[in-house]
């Protein structure tokens, strides 16, 4: 069984997902292709999820929305204040 980060109690992983989705001017359906091609079983209910907050990411689908956001692992954990969005 893959390992989940839990973010029921604070979303801040889901929000840096959107986040880094739209500063890379990508849609999600096109991150969950991506994300497919890389052996990650995520439907596109599932990503909403994760983006919202409600469903826990795996750390193998972080590790690789590394590569597809071009970033650091650190970055699904910043605060990010909301004047800081873009």
């Amino acid at each position: 069984m893959a390992e989940r980060i839990n973010q029921h109690n604070n979303p801040i992983i889901g929000s840096n997902i959107r986040r880094l989705r739209k500063q890379n001017k990508l849609k999600a359906t096109e991150v969950i292709a991506k994300l497919q091609l890389k052996n990650i079983n995520v439907t596109t209910g599932i990503f909403s999820k994760v983006e919202n907050g409600w469903n826990n990411p795996t750390v193998n689908m972080l590790i690789a929305l590394t590569d597809i956001f071009h970033c650091d692992f650190n970055e699904f954990f910043k605060k990010i204040e909301a004047t800081d969005i873009q």
